[in-house]
Formats: structure tokens, sequence, C-alpha cells
């Protein structure tokens, strides 16, 4: 399907296409556009193709792509979504039901979301949320909206283009680029070094780190150990899920392990780096052995110091844990939910749902109370 740009725009401007699979996509064309578009893994091609592999729900792929002339210029990948246990969590609380499936760019488990455009390109952007709306009626969804859309990006566009918007989560991010590991923590003052690498010896006085993945089913069982503890379904996450992602991310796989004094694997940050951001999306644990994340510390401080004097520039370390995560040097990146119909009488529906849905979602340290369905 081939969509235009509407009337006060030259048709001709860009050209946007609608794509029922990712494997319509020519992989390394769309990959070469999130590297310069300054995407995360989350856009690329095996993430997407992941998705379709095993969703996490029931969702049909309605990816666009915009172009100047044959240059594919811009992306935004998307789903028609008819079951998610986090957006029904989020519709909950927000105590907003839209009546059929919901188009959204493009999943609340990514820790990025929304269109992306090349350098020099930007009009592409406003090109593809209209052709968000255009898709979704076109789909029967009478909702559209933009998932985990940071703050830093897309917020203000997104609201210029009437989107209702809530801050759901937080992610932290650590920016890396310094030139040596000791002129990185000079971000903190001399007595909280101090306390920082003590607290890291004792966490991982009985555990080893490692910069190695641990294998897909070790995988697996911690995460799923790690929601169990937290109240969280596992269904956010499933199995096939997870095991997918494993397969179709290895490529840019990077992840932190902790081993116990025999070799087993009992703690685990799974990450994957796309270019210069590497996002630190899994955190496992074996919460039979360990009543709480006791090797955090060491952990996030063995990853923080892989990534300085490398090309990796930011370190994305993910939701939850924020005041853990302010001391390794991380910085809040709020994450919106953004949605849009076309009746001016829903529009304010949504507006007030999404102001509700803020404040429930709001909890101390500029994290969200979500985690018993959106972790």
């Amino acid at each position: 399907m081939t969509l235009t740009d509407p009337a006060g725009r030259p048709a001709a401007e860009h050209r946007i296409e609608a794509l029922p699979t990712i494997h319509d996509a020519d992989a390394d064309a769309w990959n070469r556009l999130v590297r310069l578009a300054s995407g995360s893994v989350f856009h690329s091609w095996e993430w997407l193709a992941a998705f379709e592999d095993a969703p996490p729900g029931a969702f049909e792929p309605r990816h666009l792509a915009a172009f100047r002339g044959d240059e594919l210029v811009g992306i935004c990948p998307a789903y028609l979504v008819h079951d998610c246990p986090r957006l029904s969590y989020l519709m909950e609380l927000g105590e907003f039901a839209p009546t059929g499936p919901v188009l959204l760019a493009h999943s609340l488990a990514a820790l990025d979301g929304g269109p992306l455009a090349a350098p020099g390109h930007d009009p592409a952007v406003d090109a593809l949320l209209r052709a968000l709306g255009e898709t979704a009626r076109s789909a029967g969804a009478r909702v559209w909206g933009v998932a985990n859309a940071p703050a830093d990006r897309l917020g203000g566009r997104l609201m210029r283009h009437g989107y209702a918007t809530a801050h759901i989560t937080t992610s932290y991010r650590c920016a890396t680029d310094a030139p040596s590991v000791q002129e990185y923590w000079a971000f903190a003052e001399g007595h909280r070094r101090r306390k920082l690498a003590r607290e890291r010896r004792i966490a991982g006085r009985d555990h080893t780190v490692l910069d190695e993945p641990a294998d897909t089913d070790t995988l697996v069982r911690l995460v799923h150990s790690l929601l169990r503890d937290r109240d969280t379904p596992t269904d956010v996450l499933p199995g096939p899920f997870l095991r997918a992602m494993r397969t179709r991310l290895a490529p840019f796989e990077r992840s932190i392990t902790a081993a116990d004094p025999a070799g087993a694997t009992v703690g685990v940050f799974a990450g994957w780096q796309f270019g210069p951001l590497w996002s630190m999306w899994l955190a496992g644990l074996d919460t039979a052995l360990l009543p709480s994340f006791v090797p955090y510390r060491a952990m996030g401080g063995r990853l923080v110091e892989s990534a300085v004097a490398t090309d990796v520039t930011t370190v994305d370390l993910g939701r939850s844990n924020g005041m853990e995560k302010r001391k390794l040097g991380a910085h809040p990146v709020p994450l919106h939910l953004a949605l849009r119909t076309s009746g001016r009488g829903e529009q304010a529906a949504l507006h007030a749902s999404c102001l509700r849905l803020e404040q429930r979602c709001q909890g101390p340290e500029e994290q969200l109370d979500l985690t018993r369905r959106c972790c």
C-alpha cells in the first residue's frame, strides 16, 4: 500500500509505503537508515523480525517507510495491536477502553519508539505521523499512537500533532564518551566515588562479573524469576519472545553476567549494541538464591566502565532502580505514550485518560510504579 502526503504539501515530497511485514524491507537499507537517524536496536530490522517470529501478544505489522524518490529517508515501525498485556494494563489504569484494535508505533516492550528520519529529511517525520493516522483509519483502528517516545526527541512534536501524552516510564542513560574511566567517574565527589567503589567491592565479593552472555535457557529462567519476584506476569516477556530476540539480535549482543563461586550464572544484564548506543534491555536474577539484586553495583560498574574509551557513546540502563542508576552517572529520560483518535469528543476523553494514567503511574525518584504489568 502506498500513501502520499495530504493537501498542503507536494504529493511527491515523500512517498509513504506501508509494509505488512518487515521481510518486505531490505535489511541493510533499513538498518543503514536507523544508524543515520541515531536510532537504537529497537528500530533495527532484526528486532522487528524477532517481534514477528514470536510476538508478546497479538500484533499485525503495519510498518511505514518514507521515500524521497527511490531513497529511503524515514521509517516508522508500527503494529496493529489486538492484544498486548502491557497496553491493556495501561488502558485499565487510564480508564479508557478503545473499541477495536490500536495502531501503535511500535512496542511498549522496547526502550525507544516512534518514527526516525535521516539527517536533512526532518519533514519525513511529520509525513510518517500523518500516514500513521491514515493507516489506522484504513485498518479499522479508531485509536493510534506512539509507544515509549523519548521526551527529548519526539514529545513536543507529538503534542503539536494533537496527541494526548502520558509519561508512563523512565529510562536511565549514561554518556560514556569520556576519554578514560577515571574521567568518567569525575562527575561524583571524592567521598561518593570511594563509597561507590567500596559498595562495588562488597557487592562483588561472592560473585564474579563476566563480559559474556548467559545461555538462552538460563536467560529466560532468570528473567522470569525476577518478574515473578516482582509480581509481574511472565506474559509481558514470554519465553518464545525472549528466544526469538536472542536469536535475531545475536550480532549485536553485549551482555554482562554474574556467576557464583561454583560458576553458575545467578544474574544477567542482557543488552545489545547498535551503533554507538548500548541498550541494556533485560535483567534477570536467581531469586531462589539471592533475595535482592546483590551483585547489581558490581555488574553496573563493570558495564559502564566497559563502554568508556570505546565506540559506545551512550549506555541505556533501561527502566527501574533509578536511584542505583544515578549513582552510576545515569540521567533520566522520560518515555511517553502518545495517543490520537479522529473524533473530537474521543480525543478529549483520551487527554483525560492520559492525565489520569500519568498521575497513577508516578512514583518516587522519577520512576513509575508499573512493575506489576509493565516492567
